[in-house]
């Protein structure tokens, strides 16, 4: 019985260490994405496609919900220019949850921005976005991929 006792121990120790190392990776991982989404929404609504799509990997995906997938930076400019030329401004992004594996972060949340329709009035939309955070090997974080929807 005693025997048994100290195993339980033993898992309950291991256990509570796990989820505390989770814990800590999930806090060091909002505070990461809170400083990425900061300057990701700064410099998107500075209007800069080329500074924004530099915030991407080299190699980065991205899916505006539309059923086709971009790749590289420059065809991420080339979106994001679009929507600069159409007037979206005010982006913002809430982080839902976030996931981290080492060097990698998995970022769940929710993205608003305004535009003008035909009658040059202010609308706001939004949806909801998954990326894929990685730290560069120059230790800068990055996104690797990026997919969004937008609501109804």
């Amino acid at each position: 019985m005693k025997k048994l006792f100290n195993i339980l121990a033993v898992i309950g120790f291991i256990a509570m260490g796990s989820t505390g190392s989770a814990m800590a990776d999930e806090a060091d991982a909002t505070e990461v994405l809170n400083a990425v989404n900061a300057s990701w929404n700064d410099t998107f609504n500075s209007g800069d496609s080329e500074a924004l799509a530099a915030l991407y990997a080299e190699d980065a995906t991205l899916s505006p919900g539309n059923g086709t997938v971009l790749q590289g930076r420059d065809a991420i400019a080339s979106l994001f220019k679009g929507f600069f030329d159409n007037g979206v401004h005010n982006h913002t992004i809430e982080t839902v949850k976030a996931y981290r594996q080492q060097d990698q972060i998995v970022q769940i949340g929710n993205w608003q921005a305004q535009g003008t329709n035909e009658q040059q009035e202010t609308v706001t939309f939004g949806g909801v976005l998954m990326t894929v955070i990685e730290k560069n090997t120059a230790g800068q974080w990055v996104t690797q991929s990026h997919i969004w929807n937008m609501g109804q």
